[in-house]
């Protein structure tokens, strides 16, 4: 039997989100939960109603819970967005700067120093030429120089920046990114700090496009774990069984008892006790697992 929860490239122990545009295999993934998927259709219609990039910087900024699927729906999106800017798939490039975080420091210094290390992710994706990479480097101490040099670069080589920032904790650091935005270039962004971006805030022109994930209901808990064993099926690989009841039970008493909880921990959750069901060749997930899980988790802890 093999672990319907199991997400390719990951270990047990690697909660990392999905991430297709790094791993294919990713893209089948997603399932339905959370208004992920009604966040995904927004984005797409915001980008198929206006793609061209070159009038102006696009920004989409992903707000919800810690745990509840962000950042796998912003490389989700980016995975998307990169065959659908009307541009060749190698001339829309993602700079991934997510873990780039600058904590405690004032918003201007968080964000200049995201802004230099776009700078100089972009200098090693050698879209720029020889005469241009000297330009850049001259302007480097002025990030009001250097970034619309280098924006003026893309253009000229039909070239896209998909730039993924680090979370956003505050309303200045989004003020500041959308300051900073320029034609080619396309930022991506998640808060768990922040409800909904200010009213009027345009990036490149362009309104921010808003998208929001949420808690998992005790519907979604069934939706997520049939996606993957039906995946599993479909796929003719041999996997133990749950009953829905059984999974309804598990919402149930985590979001009593809890007052949440979300995909990660979910898929976590499942993961686990479907791994230790195989290796005791035991052919259906009971409830006991789960709570078996978390004292085991509690001890551990």
């Amino acid at each position: 039997m093999q672990n319907p929860f199991a997400v390719p490239a990951r270990s047990e122990s690697d909660a990392r989100p999905l991430c297709p545009w790094q791993h294919g295999e990713h893209e089948h993934l997603y399932a339905p939960v959370d208004h992920t998927e009604t966040a995904f259709m927004e984005f797409q219609r915001a980008l198929r109603e206006d793609p061209d990039l070159k009038s102006g910087g696009r920004m989409v900024l992903i707000t919800g819970h810690e745990g509840c699927g962000k950042s796998a729906l912003i490389h989700r999106a980016a995975w998307w967005a990169r065959g659908n800017l009307g541009l060749p798939a190698p001339d829309v490039h993602i700079v991934d700067l997510m873990a780039d975080r600058s904590a405690g420091e004032a918003s201007e210094v968080r964000v200049e120093h995201v802004m230099r290390r776009m700078l100089d992710e972009a200098r090693q994706l050698t879209v720029c030429s020889t005469e241009e990479l000297e330009g850049l480097d001259k302007r480097e101490d002025k990030l009001s120089l250097a970034l619309p040099y280098l924006s003026s670069a893309l253009s000229r080589h039909s070239v896209a920046l998909l730039v993924l920032l680090p979370p956003i904790e505050v309303p200045d650091d989004i003020r500041r990114y959308a300051r900073y935005a320029r034609p080619n270039v396309f930022f991506f962004a998640e808060s768990s700090y922040i409800a909904r971006p200010e009213a009027g805030l345009t990036v490149g022109g362009k309104p921010i496009v808003h998208l929001e994930v949420d808690l998992l209901t005790e519907a979604d808990g069934w939706t997520f774990v049939n996606n993957r064993l039906a995946r599993a099926t479909a796929a003719g690989i041999p996997a133990p069984t749950i009953e829905q009841a059984t999974i309804a039970q598990f919402m149930r008493d985590r979001i009593t008892g809890r007052g949440r909880t979300t995909i990660r921990e979910l898929q976590r959750t499942c993961e686990s006790v479907f791994s230790v069901a195989i290796k005791t060749q035991r052919p259906q997930v009971e409830y006991g697992d789960f709570t078996q899980y978390y004292i085991e988790k509690a001890t551990l802890s």
